[in-house]
């Protein structure tokens, strides 16, 4: 609970969760042969298990989707009894119930043994009579080694890279003998042998290509999920994270890509009599029949296609790789792991592969720092054709993984691979030594945008090798201290790629997110346990911890002086790469613990309880004052968070969450009325000289009296810029003195010549006369980001937030000056000025200025005389034309990213340009279509496609009025200009659209975005509504991405309830083979829902012109006001508009029993059928007529049936 104190005497690393198994697994083989023809394998495991208790009878083991063979299953090599049954067959609607969606209930029930966390798996193994569970003698050498095998330790290397100088410890055997110290009873252990077939995959392995529609390469990867229960659709294992071993895994597969495309004898089951005279022998189900042979024929393939070689990339080293003796088209490849991991972080792919070395881009100063023969491989593996986008996307791995070694200590494993495959559903899967990373994250040198972000991907990629494969949460409600962390490791390996500017820049603008979000949702240890309801929970816990732990850095090192949790890392690392399992894992009071160890920080329970136990950000409302009397500042900082209004207005885009948590019983985490800990409040005096003062805060509100060090008035402003004018430039690097304070930015375009070219404005004198009175120039709460707050000054003057732009060096500084006049300050041609000087000056960091841009149509009105446009327009024609009196827009060149940034965020400033009657002027529009039309990217190195989709939507949002726009009149209604304008959008829109489907652009990006374009114009009425613009892409084969978005546009422009097109949404997301598809389709029918829960489906157009006014009873607009602003209200009205919906319930249900959808999809459904439907009490069951030929023997020639 939050706010509960934390237990002081708490071990440092308490064990994980022992499950009731009455084992451990110490050992696992698996022998995999993967049949792509048919898209099913066959295979056997091997567990080598250690008894914990002497009454061991029956080993559960979990698994699913499997055919076990009666008599097959061995203990010890002999046969055992085994009881099982496929928990997966529970999503198979049993065809004798006559069922429809009012019985979700009842399947919902059928669920539960795959959705619970119960231990012990389906398959239960009984121990033969022969076999015992034998004691044996402690200090001999077959004494097992019970639940800490030595075998999770990483290969010995050199001692170049040690730290405290510790060598981390070779892999051992599982079987070491016991000390005399140790003296628990140790059993023998047991080889358990399961010989299994999957015919059918709904979860564990995907297939891609394998079918005469799909024309991309064949290949099939693992699937993978941070709960039990996928990694046992793959082969049988104990599903749970806590009990990890080391594993050897042998894969066979076809040698070329012909030899796997052949097609394989068929199975013809024999007669059901013979099924049912065996099963009077008791023999278990799941028997696989024989195989009767039929014509071989292949799937059409060219001549070279046929001769690729396939690739297998999986967890572990690789050991070997052989030619099957029994059949020459085949190959065996067989891996080893000897760190000890769980199976969810077993993972492999198969296919035509093409293998990059990514090492040949490691700099050579990490070759010097890491010693000869330190470095590690870094692999890459992708589909034939995209090596070279590989690459380029993958150039930073190298040097990213010789940072995280030197910074934090020895990888885990032996090699760094990334693999690349088609339909993935997230962007990476983290496995041991093994990144499945989806092709999605590709992107070839010619691209700029997706750069950062997808660096940022695959670099956490391999931070996840150290923190999430190697080291784990010991409980789901821990699992925010991986995620946390290695994120956290991820931003500082940014910050040494991007520069302290970009870190701090983002840090901040996530931070405001986090404040924006963290209104009623459960804390971070709760939200561990809530993972599972889908990725809207995984996201904002990937949003919260690493800035919790950035802060608690921040912290750290101030109070301490310390490395701060780089310190705790490099100690957790050296701990699990040289312990036992149990160090390995990582609990949220072991680590809180770890931190004041490492770091003597002792200030970690308050913190502990209101960021992690607790919930909820801190909003500060900030008063100053300067007593002239006392020669101090008089500040008081308040806390608002538990003053915020308790009902806000629901949003679809949250829909999906709210009504999950609702439906699954999940609340909001306690209120924090006061945060407390050190902030630094830092004052910029008169002189210029920023003092700084650390402060304690302990309640809600606190009051602070800080004294004022200048004693001498403050210098005029006016003089100072006349100074500057006649000294001419200053060293912006100079040490020391006053101009290395004052006016250090923003001070562009200051000649009289400048001011009137472009219509700058200054301080008025009554302005000025009221800055020389200041006593200060600005203050700054909390300077050191070591919160992460709402801040609000009740009354610092606007002038102030200018002087922190131009003269605070900090990156946030500047951000909260930009924010600030975004929010607060009003129209005003000076505020245009600063913040076209702001764009100008090209020492600002590239952020600000983009803000900057964005920011300026709020000047660009009448009242101003649209000075914003005119110093918008001069800006662009300044950076991007030629200098001629043409101005023509120059080719591009986009070398130069920080301008390139530029050049997106001014069509965005000029699209938001609205008159008083709130339409977009006519100069600027034209101006955009300008820049559309006169783009030429012949001569560019890099393609365009951002820049023309982010000018088709600055123009579409240029033809949208403003909410509060007013009716057009009759003379408006004559001028032609405005529809001749939209036709010509219309006509781009359609050019760029054809253009893509001959030439196909990044993604689609221009068929996306046209489509989403037009879907903004028809909800807004500027276009016809024409769904057929939509449907043409809905048919199989088009890109996910254009399906995806057609579907998109298609719910929120009201067909929710148009019967056909809720039925084919319902059936895609329930047939399509990929589940990327299905994953987004999802989230469209949870917004087209939302939209009718808001009750958005349904416009009140005026009729003949004219507002009928009619009277609403109170109640119903209580339930109007219910819906929109509580999730409990919205599900009512949801269900009261769709309760005589047959049709969609229908779709739905049928979309339920689909043989394709993965459990947590068909969970989902059922969760709508319970929003959406009554319970039926009853229902109809069909029975069939049992038929039973039993054979007598009379002693006579002939036999009667």
């Amino acid at each position: 609970m939050p706010g509960v104190l934390l237990e002081m005497d708490a071990p440092d690393v308490p064990p994980p969760k022992a499950p009731d198994h009455g084992f451990v697994v110490s050992h696992q083989t698996v022998h995999l042969d993967i049949d792509f023809s048919t898209q099913s394998l066959t295979g056997c495991c091997e567990l080598i298990i250690l008894p914990q208790t002497k009454d061991l009878r029956t080993i559960k083991i979990d698994a699913r989707q499997c055919a076990i063979q009666a008599g097959t299953v061995k203990v010890n090599e002999k046969a055992a009894d085994f009881a099982y049954e496929d928990p997966m067959k529970l999503l198979e609607i049993p065809k004798q119930f006559d069922w429809s969606s009012g019985h979700f209930d009842l399947q919902k029930d059928r669920l539960k043994p795959l959705t619970g966390d119960a231990a012990g798996g389906s398959l239960v193994v009984t121990i033969p009579k022969g076999i015992k569970v034998e004691e044996v003698d402690g200090l001999s050498e077959n004494s097992a080694l019970a639940p800490t095998p030595r075998g999770s330790v990483a290969p010995l290397r050199s001692a170049s890279i040690v730290l405290d100088g510790v060598v981390p410890l070779s892999a051992t055997s599982n079987l070491a003998p016991k000390t005399a110290t140790d003296q628990s009873p140790r059993y023998q252990p047991m080889t358990v042998s399961i010989p299994f077939s999957i015919k059918h995959f709904r979860d564990g392995l995907h297939f891609v290509g394998c079918s005469e529609a799909d024309q991309r390469y064949p290949h099939v990867y693992t699937k993978h999920s941070m709960d039990p229960g996928v990694a046992s659709c793959i082969f049988p294992c104990v599903d749970d994270p806590a009990l990890r071993c080391t594993w050897d895994i042998h894969i066979t597969c076809s040698r070329t890509l012909g030899g796997a495309l052949k097609r394989r004898p068929a199975v013809r089951p024999h007669h059901k009599g013979l099924h049912h005279l065996l099963a009077k022998k008791g023999l278990t189900n799941g028997i696989v029949h024989p195989v009767v042979p039929t014509e071989d024929h292949e799937v059409p393939l060219s001549d070279e296609e046929k001769l690729l070689e396939m690739t297998v990339v999986c967890s572990g080293d690789l050991e070997s790789e052989t030619t099957d003796l029994e059949d020459g088209s085949k190959k065996t490849v067989s891996f080893t792991c000897q760190r000890s991991v769980g199976p969810q972080h077993i993972g492999f792919a198969i296919g035509p592969f093409e293998q990059v070395d990514l090492s040949e881009f490691r700099e050579d100063e990490d070759d010097e720092k890491l010693g000869q023969g330190q470095t590690l491989p870094v692999l890459g593996y992708c589909l034939p054709g995209r090596a070279d986008e590989v690459r380029h996307t993958c150039t930073p791995m190298a040097h990213a993984l010789d940072h995280f070694l030197l910074a934090y200590g020895v990888y885990p494993f032996n090699e760094c691979r990334f693999v690349f495959v088609d339909d993935q559903l997230r962007d990476v899967e983290h496995t041991a030594s093994l990144s499945i990373c989806s092709t999605r994250l590709l992107f070839s040198e010619k691209m700029i945008d997706p750069e950062y972000e997808n660096t940022r991907i695959l670099v956490h990629a391999i931070a996840s090798q150290w923190i999430g494969v190697s080291i784990i949460p010991a409980e789901k409600s821990d699992r925010w201290i991986t995620i946390g962390l290695s994120h956290f490791i991820t931003g500082l390996f940014m910050k040494s790629l991007c520069g302290n500017n970009e870190y701090s820049f983002r840090q901040k603008t996530l931070s405001d997110r986090l404040v924006e979000l963290d209104i009623e949702r459960p804390s971070l240890h709760a939200l561990g346990e809530t993972l599972h309801l889908g990725q809207f929970e995984l996201d904002f816990m990937t949003l919260k911890a690493p800035l919790v732990l950035f802060i608690l850095d921040k912290r750290i090192i101030k109070a301490s002086g310390t490395s701060g949790l780089a310190r705790v890392i490099s100690r957790m690392v050296m701990s699990a790469n040289t312990g036992t399992v149990a160090e390995s894992v990582v609990s949220t009071e072991g680590f809180r613990k770890s931190c004041e160890k490492a770091t003597k920080y002792r200030q970690t329970e308050p913190f502990w309880n209101q960021w992690v136990l607790g919930a909820g950000c801190p909003r500060l409302s900030i008063t100053q004052k300067f007593n002239k009397k006392r020669l101090c500042v008089e500040l008081a900082i308040r806390q608002t968070q538990d003053t915020l209004p308790s009902q806000r207005k629901l949003k679809k885009e949250s829909f999906m969450r709210e009504f999950k948590e609702d439906v699954h019983g999940i609340y909001a985490g306690e209120l924090q009325n006061a945060f407390t800990g050190p902030m630094t409040i830092r004052i910029h005096e008169a002189d210029g000289t920023p003092y700084e003062h650390v402060v304690e805060i302990r309640e809600g509100y606190a009051k602070f009296d800080i004294p004022y060090n200048t004693k001498y008035k403050r210098l005029k402003r006016n003089r100072r810029q006349k100074e500057r004018m006649n000294a001419g430039a200053v060293d912006l690097n100079a040490e020391g003195g006053e101009d290395a304070l004052y006016y250090c930015l923003g001070d562009v375009l200051q000649s009289p010549a400048e001011i009137q070219d472009w219509s700058l404005n200054e301080w008025d004198q009554d302005t000025e006369a009221k800055m020389d009175q200041e006593s200060y120039e600005w203050i700054r709460v909390d300077a050191d980001f070591e919160w992460i707050c709402e801040k609000t000054f009740l009354s610092m003057p606007s002038y102030m937030y200018v002087s922190q732009l131009q003269q605070d060096r900090d990156v946030v500084a500047q951000q909260e000056s930009m924010l600030f006049l975004k929010n607060q300050a009003p129209s005003h041609p000076l505020v245009s000025t600063f913040l076209i000087r702001t764009l100008m000056d090209t020492r600002y960091f590239h952020g600000i200025r983009v803000m900057a841009a964005e920011q300026m149509h709020r000047h660009a009105t009448e009242v101003c005389s649209w000075v914003g446009f005119k110093q918008l327009k001069k800006a662009y024609q300044e950076f991007f034309c030629y200098p001629d009196t043409t101005k023509m827009p120059r080719p591009n060149d986009f070398r130069d990213k920080r301008a390139y940034k530029i050049e997106m965020a001014i069509p965005r400033g000029l699209s938001r340009i609205r008159d008083e009657k709130g339409h977009c002027t006519k100069t600027a529009r034209h101006f955009l279509l300008d820049m559309l039309r006169f783009n030429d990217n012949s001569n560019n190195e890099y393609v365009d496609y951002f820049k023309i989709a982010n000018l088709l939507t600055c123009l579409t949002d240029s033809l949208i009025p403003s909410e509060d726009a007013k009716d057009v009149n009759d003379e408006e209604l004559d001028d032609r200009e405005p529809r001749e304008f939209q036709e010509k959008v219309f006509s781009e829109l359609d050019r760029y659209r054809n253009m893509d489907e001959w030439a196909n652009s990044y993604q689609n990006i221009l068929t996306v975005t046209a489509l989403d374009c037009k879907f903004r114009l028809m909800k807004a009425k500027i276009m016809p509504v024409d769904p057929l613009q939509f449907a043409r892409y809905l048919h199989d084969g088009t890109s996910d991405f254009v399906r995806i978005k057609a579907f998109d546009c298609l719910i929120q422009l009201g067909y929710m309830t148009n019967k056909s097109v809720a039925a084919l949404l319902l059936n895609h997301l329930s047939t399509d083979p990929s589940p990327y598809t299905r994953e987004h389709l999802w989230g469209t029918l949870c917004f087209g829902l939302a939209t009718i829960a808001f009750g958005e489906d349904k416009p009140a157009d005026p009729v003949g012109g004219l507002i009928v006014e009619q009277d609403v009873n109170l109640d119903a607009r209580k339930a109007q006001i219910a819906r929109t602003t509580t999730i409990e209200g919205a599900l009512a009205a949801l269900k009261q508009e769709l309760k005589d919906n047959s049709s969609l319930k229908d779709a739905l249900w049928k979309s339920i029993e689909s043989p394709v959808i993965e459990v947590h999809e068909q969970t989902d459904l059922l969760d709508i059928c319970y929003v959406l439907c009554d319970v039926e009490d009853t229902w109809v069951i069909k029975l069939q007529y049992p038929l039973y030929w039993e054979v007598h023997h009379l002693g006579k020639v002939y036999l009667i049936c």
